[in-house]
């Protein structure tokens, strides 16, 4: 019999047999004939018995029997399931291997192959085979599911019978030894696992259970296994390379600096840039160990070879980093190896580091640097009274320090707050936040949390017996006015707690492209936070010290203090041009943002357009200029055909001929006669609109792409951070520090995903007695 597949058109499904799971399968008598159980049954009950019973042998799975036809379409009418004679079933003939993967089916004597992979996902066309030669069915497994016919030693050592299609392929798949190293490896970075953990002999037992030939694979010590992650590492990276150098944008880089549990310190290189297919990335490229001083030459020192690394001397953008002085000396550093850099245009000043200098000025005044720094260095009681002379935020800090001082007094709140409710009506059981630490906004949510709790807090502060005859902490009791204070502290910070969770937002989130977390909100939140401020300021101007209405002095002092700090890091944005291009480029603000924000300062408006047009001259003149050099390249390798020659006679030149020249408008001279539409001013993606618009903006595309890849702040450095805070541990304080490098760096790529559908590098990961 000729062996061909059996296909036909899709139809209307038709009665489907249920699924028969191996323990649920009917039992054979292997004495008594299959048909004695059935004598009693018709043609047609037998059909049916045929159809929705599975033979011990085949494997068992839905099947929508309409569906099994010829090639040209015909219905196999009466197909069924294939019982085998009882002088086969249980003696020395073997059943093929194939119907691990299918069933046996039998129509008018041919016996047929039905693949239950291509059944089950619909694949008609390749679902059936004549069988009486399994040739046709093993090349099919082969070619078509790369599936690898099984030794007997594999049958052997597996011991394991499938109960799905399914799993039934998972246990016969080609097994590939370097690729579960890698899914090894990665285990071991993802979960942050520890070496002499993952080589421990409960370990090794564990993954090469029902498999022991596995071991063979598995590092027997912890150090080969560090060896892996290290050469994991040089094998990735060419691919990253490749992914930055083949980006459509600058490669902007966030950095920033961090001292680990063990006292080591490491500075976190972040890239953010728009691959080749127009999607924004966010990468880890280094992550090296700073072993010298803090200057901005040390820090240029470290990053250097990362740009090398990477080969993106040429291709480098903004710098995202802190307001510390010594970053502007690395970007001079920086400047004398890569030419392209500007330490003043490119340099971006991490946003959240302003909003926190902002709010320090706010709640503590002036100088608020030197006195944080005395207070991290004093002792508890000096402490206390360092903070009591901070208003009425450090006397809440004082209580809310006391009380959550031991479990007694934080269990006397507890049962105040059972027996009253919250400033909004609600029961609330608890404990008191207390400032300081790493998070930005933790005055604002002790504050927060004092004003949810105030009826609880009223309450202990009534009832509270000094312990002592020292009564000091009576004098850090909230009153009244206190209270008042609070809430209005409470109410002008809320626009900076909720400008921080923003800006900290990644501008690579899918559906956010260049949304939140870009360098065009930076100016944007400065004008709203300075609106904020200047209205309370007005305020206390308007009102005479002393007087009914007259603010806290303390809140006062603060707001005034808070307005100058942010005025200083406002005009310092001047220096850099892309604060303003950023808004000027967003397709929901575009220039009238200026124009309608800045509306009583005239000379403000006039001055950043003569800026931002000299900007865009500059830049595009280079991106001609390297257009021209690429294109010179390229038309070296071919010289110009009749065809061309004649095809290139027609078009025109720059040259007048008669009249008057015609003047070309620049890209961005017809931008700025743009105003935004209707359907423009909905715009939440400004990333992804321009990479849509490339071809009608070449050059202005191109600007926008570097502009709203470049993060607002050093956020993604905190990130990686917090995750080496997991890594580097009490019991993993030793590790080298390549190795911390190479996990930190492939934990994060492994997290974003650029590795999905790569090969794993063969012959990589190799044992001490294979090197």
């Amino acid at each position: 019999m000729t062996l061909h597949a059996f296909w036909g058109p899709k139809r209307p499904l038709s009665t489907q047999s249920s699924c028969v799971l191996p323990s649920e399968r009917q039992s054979i008598n292997l004495i008594e004939p299959l048909s004695s159980s059935v004598e009693q049954a018709s043609d047609s009950e037998q059909a049916v018995l045929h159809q929705s019973v599975c033979p011990p042998h085949s494997l068992s799975f839905p099947i929508d029997w309409g569906m099994l036809r010829r090639h040209d379409g015909t219905v196999l009418k009466g197909i069924q399931y294939r019982i085998r004679d009882k002088r086969t079933v249980g003696g020395r003939v073997k059943v093929s291997w194939i119907y691990s993967y299918g069933a046996e089916l039998e129509h008018s004597n041919d016996k047929y192959f039905l693949c239950a992979e291509c059944h089950i996902k619909k694949r008609y066309f390749s679902q059936l085979f004549a069988a009486e030669s399994t040739t046709a069915a093993i090349q099919h497994l082969v070619e078509f599911h790369k599936v690898k016919r099984p030794s007997v030693a594999a049958n052997e050592d597996d011991g394991i019978e499938p109960s799905s299609p399914a799993e039934a392929f998972q246990l016969v798949m080609a097994f590939n030894e370097d690729e579960y190293k890698q899914k090894l490896i990665d285990w071991v970075i993802q979960l942050r696992l520890s070496y002499r953990e993952v080589t421990d002999e409960a370990t090794v037992e564990l993954l090469t259970y029902g498999k022991p030939s596995l071991a063979r694979l598995l590092p027997s010590h912890h150090s080969t296994l560090s060896q892996w992650v290290r050469s994991s590492l040089e094998a990735r990276l060419p691919l990253v390379i490749g992914l930055v150098q083949s980006a459509l944008s600058n490669i902007n880089l966030s950095i920033d600096g961090w001292r680990a549990h063990n006292r080591r310190e490491y500075v976190a290189v972040c890239g953010h840039f728009v691959d080749g297919n127009g999607h924004p990335r966010t990468l880890l490229l280094g992550f090296p160990r700073r072993r010298g001083g803090h200057t901005g030459d040390d820090l240029a020192a470290l990053v250097k070879p990362v740009i090398l690394q990477y080969s993106i001397g040429e291709k480098l953008g903004s710098f995202v980093m802190d307001n510390a002085a010594d970053n502007g000396k690395c970007l001079e550093a920086l400047q004398r190896s890569f030419v392209s850099i500007d330490p003043e245009a490119d340099r971006i000043r991490c946003i959240g580091h302003i909003v926190i200098l902002v709010v320090k000025a706010l709640l503590f005044g002036e100088g608020v640097s030197a006195w944080e720094k005395r207070v991290l260095e004093a002792s508890e009681e000096q402490r206390f009274w360092s903070v009591k002379g901070k208003g009425v935020v450090g006397k809440l800090h004082n209580l809310v320090s006391y009380i959550n001082g031991n479990d007694a007094r934080r269990e006397v709140l507890r049962a105040r707050m059972r027996v009253t409710k919250t400033s909004d009506g609600k029961l609330f059981v608890g404990v008191l936040l207390k400032d300081g630490g790493i998070r930005w906004n933790a005055t604002y949510y002790m504050i927060e949390r004092a004003l949810k709790c105030r009826p609880a807090i009223d309450l202990y502060q009534a009832q509270w017996k000094s312990p002592d005859k020292d009564d000091k902490h009576r004098n850090d009791f909230l009153t009244e006015a206190d209270w008042h204070e609070l809430e209005l502290f409470y109410t002008l910070l809320q626009p900076f707690e909720r400008l921080t969770k923003r800006l900290q937002g990644r501008a690579d989130g899918e559906g956010n492209e260049g949304g939140q977390g870009s360098v065009w909100q930076v100016l944007y939140a400065m004008d709203f936070l300075l609106t904020k401020l200047e209205s309370v300021k007005e305020e206390i101007d308007n009102v005479t010290v002393g007087s009914d209405g007259a603010l806290p002095p303390h809140y006062s002092r603060g707001v005034l203090a808070a307005w100058s700090k942010i005025n200083t890091y406002y005009e310092l944005t001047d220096q850099s041009p892309i604060y303003r291009m950023a808004i000027a480029l967003h397709p929901a603000y575009q220039f009238e943002y200026f124009r309608e924000k800045w509306w009583r300062r005239e000379e403000w408006i006039k001055t950043a357009e003569k800026e931002l047009t000299a900007y865009y001259d500059r830049f595009a003149a280079i991106t001609v200029a390297t257009e021209h050099v690429d294109q010179g390249e390229t038309s070296r390798s071919s010289s110009p055909t009749l065809d061309d020659e004649f095809d290139a006679w027609g078009h025109t030149t720059d040259r007048p001929h008669r009249g008057k020249r015609r003047k070309v408008e620049t890209e961005w001279e017809m931008w700025m006669k743009q105003v935004p539409s209707r359907e423009d001013m909905n715009v939440k993606n400004p990333l992804a609109w321009w990479v849509e618009r490339r071809h009608v903006w070449p050059v202005l595309s191109k600007l926008a792409l570097n502009i709203f890849s470049t993060p607002a702040m050093s956020a993604e450095p905190e990130r990686v951070f917090s995750d080496g805070s997991e890594l580097i541990t009490d019991k993993r304080n030793g590790l080298g520090d390549d190795t911390v490098e190479a996990e930190m760096i492939q934990k994060n790529w492994i997290t974003t995903g650029i590795f999905r559908g790569v090969a794993t590098p063969r012959d990589l990961y190799k044992l001490p007695d294979q090197a």
